[in-house]
C-alpha cells in the first residue's frame, strides 16, 4: 500500500510545498496519510525538493528516497489509513479479507485478532466514527460538477437542429460564489475548458478543487483508488492547485457542489428552460448575466450574499492566475520502435536511442509535442 509512483511522489512534494495538509494530499494521490509523512521526512532528510526531482529521472528519485539498505523498513505494521480506506471502498469488504491480503505480502505478521484488535483501536483513537461539520476557510476550496439535467436549447442556425446544452457549475467554499458554463458535451476537453474558465471568473485560484469522481477528472472512479487522469493533473500543476475528488458513497464531500446544482437547477435552468439560443456563446452571455442578478440575493439565513461575501472574503484570499492561461493537452502512450520513431496522429517523431522498445507518454498541445516521463 506504500505509495512509490514517481508521478506520485513528485505530486507528494508539489503539494506539501504549497502547504497542503498530510490528510488532503493522501486524498488527492491515494495514499494514506502515513505514507505522505514518510516521503515528506525521506525528502528532507535527503535534501530534495521539487523544483530538483522535476529534472531528475525516476530511478534517480527512487535511488535518492529508496537507498537498498532501507528496503524492508516499516513494513510490519498495516498502513491503518490505507486499510480503512479500502473497507470503506464497498459494501462486501471486511477484515477477514483484508488481512488475509496483509498476510500474503507479510506472512510473519500480525494474527487476525491482533490484526482486528489494533484496526479498531487505531479507529476509535482517529475519531473515524464522528462526523464533523465542515467550515470552509475564505479561498481554501472550490467544489465542481456537471449538472443531471440538460437542456435541448441552442439552435443550429445553419441546420436548425436543437442541441443539447450541458452544464458545468463551480462553486467557492465559503462564499458559495457560483459558476455556470454550458457546453455541448461533457467531454474531458470541455471539462479542462470550464474549470479554466472557472478561475478566470473568480479572477484567482483556491488551494483546493473537488470534483466529483467524473470520468473526465479521474482515470478510475472508485474509493481507495481515484487516480487523476494526466491531462487534469497538467493542469493542476499549471494553476498550483490540489485537485481532492470527493469520495464515492461520501455525500458530505460533495454537499456544496450537490447544493449549488440543485440551487441553480431552480433559478438558473428553470429560468432557461423555454427560451432558445443560435450559439453556446449566446448562451453563456445569458448566463453569465443570470449568474450576477442570482449572487446578489441576500442569504436566508445570514447577512450578506454570495457577490458580497465573495468580494469580502473569498477573492482577496485567492492566488494570483499565472501569467499565461493552461493549454490543453492530449496524452497517448506509444512504444519506441527501432526506428526511435514514435506516431502521432499519421505523423512520426523522433525519440532518444536509449528508449528503444520502451513505453513513452506523448504529450501534444495545438503548439507543441514532445513526451514526458
Amino acid at each position: 500500500m506504500r505509495c512509490t509512483e514517481i508521478v506520485d511522489i513528485l505530486e507528494i512534494m508539489r503539494l506539501s510545498e504549497m502547504g497542503i495538509s498530510q490528510r488532503q494530499i493522501g486524498e488527492s494521490v491515494n495514499c494514506g496519510k502515513s505514507t505522505v509523512g514518510d516521503i515528506q521526512r525521506l525528502c528532507r532528510e535527503a535534501g530534495l525538493t521539487y523544483a530538483n526531482a522535476a529534472g531528475m529521472t525516476g530511478d534517480a528519485i527512487k535511488a535518492l528516497l529508496y537507498p537498498a539498505k532501507k528496503v524492508g523498513l516499516e513494513r510490519g505494521h498495516p498502513d491503518w489509513e490505507a486499510v480503512h480506506k479500502w473497507l470503506k471502498g464497498g459494501k462486501r469488504r471486511n477484515l477477514q479479507y483484508a488481512w488475509e491480503e496483509y498476510r500474503l505480502s507479510m506472512p510473519d505478521g500480525l494474527g487476525y485478532s491482533q490484526f482486528c484488535r489494533q484496526y479498531k483501536a487505531w479507529r476509535g483513537a482517529t475519531g473515524k466514527t464522528v462526523t464533523m461539520v465542515q467550515d470552509h476557510e475564505p479561498g481554501d476550496k472550490s467544489f465542481i460538477d456537471w449538472v443531471g439535467d440538460t437542456l435541448d436549447c441552442v439552435v443550429d442556425d445553419s441546420t436548425g437542429e436543437v442541441l443539447t446544452a450541458h452544464f458545468f457549475v463551480s462553486v467557492l467554499g465559503y462564499s458559495c460564489y457560483p459558476y455556470a458554463e454550458a457546453f455541448p458535451n461533457e467531454q474531458q476537453e470541455s471539462w479542462l475548458a470550464a474549470n479554466t474558465h472557472a478561475l478566470e471568473w473568480y479572477c484567482g485560484t483556491p488551494r483546493i478543487i473537488v470534483p466529483d469522481n467524473t470520468t473526465t477528472a479521474v482515470t478510475k472512479s472508485h474509493y481507495f483508488d481515484p487516480k487523476l487522469n494526466p491531462a487534469y493533473l497538467d493542469f493542476a500543476q499549471h494553476y498550483g492547485v490540489a485537485i481532492v475528488p470527493a469520495r464515492p458513497y461520501k455525500a458530505r464531500d460533495k454537499s456544496l457542489a450537490e447544493g449549488s446544482v440543485g440551487w441553480l437547477e431552480t433559478w438558473l435552468l428553470e429560468w432557461l428552460r423555454g427560451q432558445y439560443f443560435f450559439s453556446f456563446e449566446e448562451l453563456n452571455r445569458a448566463i453569465k448575466e443570470r449568474l450576477i442578478v442570482l449572487s446578489e440575493r441576500p442569504f436566508q439565513k445570514r447577512p450578506g450574499s454570495r457577490a458580497s461575501e465573495f468580494k469580502d472574503f473569498d477573492k482577496p484570499a485567492l492566488r494570483p492566475l499565472p501569467p499565461t492561461r493552461y493549454e490543453f493537452a492530449q496524452y497517448v502512450t506509444r512504444s519506441v520502435p527501432d526506428s526511435y520513431h514514435v506516431e502521432y496522429k499519421d505523423f512520426y517523431y523522433s525519440v532518444h536511442y536509449t528508449l528503444f522498445k520502451q513505453e513513452v507518454t506523448v504529450r501534444a498541445t495545438s503548439t507543441m509535442i514532445g513526451t514526458v516521463k
